[in-house]
């Protein structure tokens, strides 16, 4: 009977190699999600990889992998590499009806999108000898937000323009957004007269509207990169400059918009603005900038306080800024490299901020 043991057992391998291929990957199921829609670059995300099986075959070694940006770095490198991508592998052993969730904490370097659309799983069969692989669909992403910067000097010189502007409210009422009513003047129209009001108070009573020209700000970003050296990091920071500028002024309630590229978002308020204006720069690629920042300039805002963000200082460039800015109320201003001072020509009447910037 002895001879018939090595057989036997032969049988009962070719047996379970043939069921496990079969059948490993019925009711498995793995994802990955992030737990954040969104963080700001230089901050840390929260990632989640859960795999569950569930029947009663157990899966001994089961290999998990996916590739994500470089950019992203996880805390945890013992299972992953970085080259072109950041590769990451997991292996988990995987008994009857169990659930495996395993977080992972992620270093954000850069601002961008971010997502995940497919997963490797490799089962292993005993002894390694052989695996068997499917992929799994993943519908995880997450935005990385341009890095908060100080932009208290701009949103003062913001704040300086637009109140010389609420100075000339009275100007320019707007007939259908009705105020408040007050004691007549001697300088007031008949037409705003209140008869009901006055009736009843005993005196003429006129009303008052809003005005049309409430706090408005436009941001013009440029991103192209002039020059046989690139200084991509300027651009970098115009963009954080852009974008916590953007946050700063809608969470004050003034109607902000922005102009870069072919992307134009009008002055508006409320989160969603935000929110649409924070996604749009978080995936602006500056290597395909080819727009003619001259043409943006071209869309001119209407009672805007005007914020244009470029580091170019070419003649044609500095001319295109300051005519632009002659004509309508607004601020330079200019990113450069730390201790390098460009001297710019024929804007003396314009406002510039200068932003020194370390090279990084």
């Amino acid at each position: 009977m002895i001879w018939l043991l090595f057989p036997g057992i032969f049988l009962i391998l070719v047996i379970w190699h043939f069921y496990f291929k079969k059948f490993w990957s019925k009711n498995v199921s793995v994802q990955l999600n992030f737990k954040e829609h969104y963080v700001y670059a230089g901050e840390q995300a929260h990632m989640t990889e859960q795999i569950e099986n569930r029947k009663r075959l157990p899966l001994p070694a089961t290999e998990i992998g996916f590739s994500i940006s470089k950019y992203l770095v996880f805390q945890n490198m013992e299972n992953a590499s970085i080259s072109d991508y950041t590769y990451k592998q997991d292996i988990y052993a995987l008994s009857g009806f169990q659930r495996i969730t395993r977080p992972m904490t992620i270093d954000c370097k850069k601002r961008g999108y971010y997502d995940v659309h497919e997963i490797d799983c490799r089962a292993f069969t005993l002894f390694y000898k052989f695996f068997y692989s499917t992929q799994f669909k993943a519908d995880t992403n997450l935005y990385v937000y341009a890095k908060r910067t100080n932009v208290n000097g701009i949103t003062a010189a913001c704040e300086q323009m637009m109140s010389e502007q609420t100075c000339r409210r009275q100007l320019y009422e707007d007939p259908f957004a009705f105020s408040s009513i007050r004691e007549y003047a001697i300088t007031d129209p008949m037409r705003a007269i209140n008869w009901k009001a006055s009736a009843k108070s005993g005196q003429l009573m006129v009303n008052t509207f809003e005005s049309i020209l409430n706090p408005k700000l436009m941001i013009y970003l440029d991103l192209t990169d002039e020059g046989i050296y690139k200084l991509s990091y300027l651009v970098e920071e115009g963009i954080s400059i852009a974008a916590t500028l953007a946050q700063k002024m809608l969470r004050h309630g003034v109607e902000t918009g922005i102009a870069v590229q072919d992307k134009l978002f009008k002055p508006a308020t409320g989160q969603h603005q935000l929110t649409c204006i924070e996604e749009m720069l978080a995936c602006l690629d500056i290597s395909v900038a080819d727009v003619d920042f001259s043409l943006i300039l071209s869309q001119p805002p209407r009672d805007c306080v005007s914020i244009v963000i470029s580091k170019n200082t070419s003649a044609k460039n500095q001319s295109a800024i300051e005519a632009f800015l002659k004509k309508y109320p607004g601020i330079w201003v200019l990113p450069e490299e730390k201790d390098t001072k460009i001297a710019l020509t024929d804007c003396s009447n314009i406002q510039i901020i200068r932003r020194e910037v370390a090279r990084s």
